[in-house]
């Protein structure tokens, strides 16, 4: 657990050095002004929403993906790997790095539209466990590529299916089957944030979604990290 809060803290710094913290701040800044300038209109959550899924949860997707794919063509992860260094710790650490950075922006996007009239606990367990989603995802997308234009490539079908739930968010269809996607638990939590009062059974549904597909999609993903990049 001391190194996995070492390799934390040292994630941070390397971001911080690289100027990636400072570049997702402006950009959450900017998103902020729009928010601002728009928070007393109707249905005010649905976009603050959307904006979520279009910045920060896209920060870990994103970033732990072209990070990956630098250090392989740095000859980094060969070198990293022959140590008793925990491949559990290295991709752990990543993703709660960049999963906080993503959730902070989210947190500050729904601070300047709703002040404190939402419910802190379900809106930052839904924040933090979509971007841990997406950040699985990267890694996931990662693992089949050697390059950053095919990452990015790839990255498109796989984000645009992940996100078929907001579908039934936004009224566009009913699909029952888009419940049983991982990104659904999230959503719910973010969703019953904003209301006076939340529906129950949802909340239910979305912690036990998120305590089921987390723990689940992170043996999947590191399974497949193993196989085809580290090659164990």
């Amino acid at each position: 657990m001391i190194q996995l809060f070492k390799q934390i803290k040292w994630q941070f710094l390397i971001f911080q050095r690289n100027n990636l913290i400072t570049m997702i701040a402006g950009i959450t800044a900017f998103y902020v002004l729009i928010i601002y300038l728009i928070k007393d209109f109707a249905n005010v959550e649905k976009f603050i929403t959307l904006l979520i899924y279009n910045d920060p949860a896209l920060v870990g997707f994103i970033f732990i993906g072209i990070s990956i794919i630098l250090e392989k063509d740095q000859e980094v992860l060969p070198a990293l790997f022959v140590t008793p260094f925990s491949q559990h710790i290295y991709l752990i650490s990543r993703i709660i790095t960049l999963s906080a950075i993503g959730f902070f922006g989210a947190l500050a996007m729904v601070l300047t539209a709703k002040g404190t009239s939402f419910n802190v606990l379900h809106f930052s367990v839904g924040a933090f466990s979509t971007c841990i989603l997406f950040s699985l995802m990267g890694i996931f997308v990662v693992s089949y590529t050697t390059e950053i234009l095919h990452f990015l490539l790839r990255a498109i079908p796989l984000l645009v299916f992940m996100s078929l739930p907001l579908l039934n968010y936004f009224e566009l269809t009913d699909l029952s089957l888009l419940k049983l996607f991982p990104v659904k638990g999230g959503l719910n939590l973010m969703v019953n944030s904003y209301r006076e009062s939340p529906n129950f059974w949802e909340l239910v549904f979305g912690y036990l979604s998120i305590a089921v597909w987390t723990p689940l999609l992170y043996w999947f993903v590191y399974r497949i990290f193993m196989a085809r990049v580290v090659k164990i």
